[in-house]
């Protein structure tokens, strides 16, 4: 059945070949009648008259001659002359020359599609043309003609074979359309492919050029960066050793090198593969980044002088970050920034956020921070605590079990003055004894109150962190004689901090018991003072 459609289509399309050349035949002879009414019009409008019908005869000459061999072709056609092509792309010619190929993809790929909308516009026009030209013979019909004289008479005739003429040619024109039109439609379904035929047309033709490009950039660029990292690791074995001006310099070189020939390698295969489509994307790309680029210039040139070490942050000093002094241990594209005394605070910056800093050399005296993790401290406000967790942003004071734990910003842990008592503290009490002791304050009671005190400490967990202690006579108050209590702990046992400020009130009250020492009412607060 399918084969008997087909035999029976390409019978209908010999008959119409036929009748195309028929048509041409005929209307060539028009013209040759038509040029000989030329030669004898005597008047200029009747000139006109004739060479306008000429025209109109040459153009549907025209037409029906490409008809007949779009119909054969099944409506492809050659290539424009180059020379022609290279004329319609000669404005801005350099960048018409790299864009051609892509737009000419894109018409190719589109090429189809739009001459079946010509076509289907074409059935369109002539399906309503018919219609017209069929209403106006119907009108016409419909005309008395009995009345008529002998001119009026062969007017009509004429018109009415005029209307019926121009339908024929319609229904001519109809038919060569619609049958274009058919034979595109068969031509592109016996064409089609699979969308698994696509890919593999994909994978086989430019997506493997394309994989082809990709892999020599990154083989190129990677082996480059590899051989790069080599060349450090032996230059600069000795880690004391910083690198030279002249070498930041090679460094940026060999990179920007590095780009450039892993560029080239991709257009190299491009070239090869003769693939002038994805050359041409690759250099729009290319010029698109760059044209993007153009604008930041001046911001490029400060990261450059950064990344040099002759810029507004040079390598191994320290930057004020959140208020965290951080030393920039190496300039790089992302520079790392560390603090000696926190290991594990660490930062990464690019350079246009490096470039907002400053930096200065720093005293190998200088504190890193007032604290890290392990620490005690004591703040302004009276809170003490154990550092628990340092982050750029936040530290972390709890007890020494971790419980309680409080969090305080970097700028109002700063703020608060935090004393650090793991290098080594002093805790301070006062304690007073009966006016009746008068004549052993100054002589026998401070000696024996420091040796009980001190033997009394030695005996907690803590006292072999004692370094020193004393007994002072103060003043003589309005109720009391006051001593001033002195103890010199190392940083080991801060955590001990209250135990031992409440241990100096324990052994003063049971020295004097052992010496009958009368204690007053009245006391005084404890007051701490820290190295």
């Amino acid at each position: 059945m399918l084969a008997s459609d087909r035999d029976l289509q390409k019978e209908l399309a010999i008959v119409k070949l036929n009748d195309i050349i028929r048509n041409i035949k005929q209307q060539k002879k028009e013209v040759d009648a038509k040029l000989q009414l030329l030669i004898k019009a005597k008047t200029e409008q009747e000139k006109n008259r004739i060479q306008n019908e000429l025209n109109e005869l040459s153009k549907a000459i025209v037409e029906q001659e490409s008809s007949f061999e779009m119909i054969l072709t099944a409506g492809l056609e050659l290539e424009k002359d180059d020379a022609e092509a290279q004329e319609k792309f000669d404005w801005q010619k350099d960048l018409l020359e790299i864009v051609q190929p892509i737009l000419s993809e894109l018409r190719q790929l589109t090429e189809n599609k739009r001459k079946l909308d010509n076509l289907n516009k074409k059935i369109a026009f002539y399906t309503s043309q018919i219609a017209d030209i069929e209403e106006v013979l119907k009108h016409i019909s419909k005309v008395n003609t009995q009345d008529f004289e002998k001119e009026a008479l062969m007017e009509f005739e004429h018109i009415d074979r005029k209307w019926r003429g121009q339908l024929d040619k319609s229904r001519h024109l109809l038919e060569i359309v619609q049958l274009q039109y058919d034979e595109m439609i068969k031509s592109q379904s016996a064409k089609e492919v699979s969308v698994a035929e696509h890919i593999e047309q994909f994978a086989t033709g430019r997506g493997a050029t394309l994989l082809m490009a990709l892999v020599a950039f990154i083989m190129v660029y990677f082996s480059m960066l590899l051989l790069l990292k080599l060349l450090g690791w032996l230059s600069n074995r000795n880690e004391d050793q910083k690198r030279t001006y002249y070498q930041r310099v090679i460094k940026l070189f060999y990179h920007f090198l590095m780009a450039a020939l892993a560029v080239a390698a991709a257009f190299y295969v491009l070239s090869v593969r003769n693939d002038q489509v994805l050359i041409g994307i690759t250099v729009l790309l290319l010029l698109s980044i760059i044209w993007l680029l153009k604008s930041s210039i001046s911001s490029y040139v400060s990261e450059l002088r950064i990344l040099l070490n002759t810029g507004s942050v040079r390598e191994g000093e320290c930057i004020l970050y959140n208020g965290i002094p951080m030393q920039v241990e190496s300039l790089n594209y992302y520079t790392k920034l560390v603090n000696p005394l926190l290991p594990g605070l660490e930062l990464r910056l690019t350079l246009a956020e490096l470039a907002n800093y400053v930096s200065r050399p720093y005293s190998p005296d200088e504190p890193w921070f007032p604290c890290q993790i392990g620490d005690f401290v004591m703040l302004s406000d009276g809170t003490y605590g154990m550092v628990k967790c340092v982050t750029l942003e936040n530290v972390l004071l709890s007890l020494s079990d971790g419980t309680m734990p409080r969090t305080y910003t970097i700028p109002d842990f700063i703020s608060a003055s935090p004393k650090n008592f793991s290098y080594g503290f002093i805790v301070v009490s006062e304690f007073g004894i009966d006016y009746k002791h008068q004549m052993l304050c100054t002589t026998e009671i401070p000696d024996k109150m420091a040796n009980g005190i001190r033997e009394g400490l030695l005996q907690e967990t803590y006292g072999h962190a004692l370094k020193d202690l004393s007994v002072f006579f103060a003043k003589a108050n309005t109720s009391s004689l006051d001593y001033k209590i002195i103890a010199t702990f190392e940083g080991m046992v801060a955590k001990d901090y209250f135990a031992i400020r409440r241990a100096l009130q324990r052994y003063a009250v049971e020295v004097c018991n052992r010496q009958q020492w009368i204690i007053p009412f009245t006391q005084v607060a404890v007051h701490t003072r820290v190295d």
